[in-house]
């Protein structure tokens, strides 16, 4: 999967989806299991760590959020040994759009991510 591939666009739709499911669950989700979850939907394997799976999650925290102001979806993708975000995710959360501050944590991204959607 590449991110020019027509079927990019229906596999950020299906990501996003999958991660807001997780989220009204009060649940982190691994980037494996993230991987797994696409590929039980018949997309080109997008393997759990790096290469598109980074450009993936940069598009979920951009979807219908260009500003940037929205909660980060991605907060809730995590490693399996470490259970929190790769260090792209606080890169990520520092760069534009989404400029968080110093005093940031992805622990408090998390949590508001896990309270937008909990009642949805």
């Amino acid at each position: 999967m590449k991110l020019t591939d027509p079927d990019y666009p229906a596999v950020l739709d299906a990501a996003v989806g999958i991660l807001r499911d997780r989220a009204r669950a009060g649940q982190p989700m691994t980037y494996g299991e993230l991987s797994a979850k696409l590929a039980e939907r018949n997309f080109d394997p997008i393997p759990p760590h790096r290469g598109i799976m980074t450009y993936l999650l940069r598009d979920v925290c951009l979807y219908e959020n260009e500003d940037g102001r929205a909660p980060m979806l991605s907060a809730i993708v995590v490693n399996k040994a470490s259970k929190e975000p790769s260090e792209q995710f606080s890169t990520l959360a520092r760069s534009l759009p989404f400029s968080r501050s110093g005093e940031w944590t992805w622990r408090d991204e998390q949590a508001v991510v896990f309270a937008q959607f909990s009642g949805n």
